[in-house]
């Protein structure tokens, strides 16, 4: 689902894309959208506008060359999950222990696509350069 949804944007694409490629790929399996959670833009504030839906939304924006945001669907087992959260106010949990799982990724609107920030170097890659 995160892979669609970072496929599915670019400039002049619209921010509902990112909702409907999630949506489009965990609804055929029955997997729930977690909707209590989003992403956010990333800018002279770390969680600022505009909120990143995972599920379909009319939340419309035309991406533009320079938006960062994030895009973090997080699934349940279930379609109709309900969360909880833990009394240390930071653990989310499904009330009926399903699992859930939560990817993210940063991405930045190029002239000529996206690019996602948060790739890890490759394995091999230990950070020298060659000499």
């Amino acid at each position: 689902a995160l892979d669609a949804a970072v496929a599915a944007v670019g400039p002049g694409a619209c921010l509902t894309a990112v909702g409907d490629a999630v949506a489009d790929v965990a609804e055929p399996l029955g997997y729930g959208i977690v909707r209590q959670y989003c992403g956010h833009g990333i800018g002279a504030v770390f969680h600022q506008p505009p909120l990143v839906q995972h599920h379909r939304n009319r939340d419309a924006l035309e991406l533009k060359p320079g938006h960062v945001f994030t895009i973090e669907p997080i699934l349940t087992e279930h379609a109709a999950a309900t969360l909880r959260v833990a009394d240390d106010g930071w653990t989310v949990f499904t009330q009926d222990g399903a699992r859930a799982a939560q990817f993210e990724h940063m991405v930045l609107i190029t002239e000529d696509g996206r690019e996602v920030l948060t790739v890890p170097p490759d394995d091999d890659d230990d950070g020298a350069s060659a000499s």
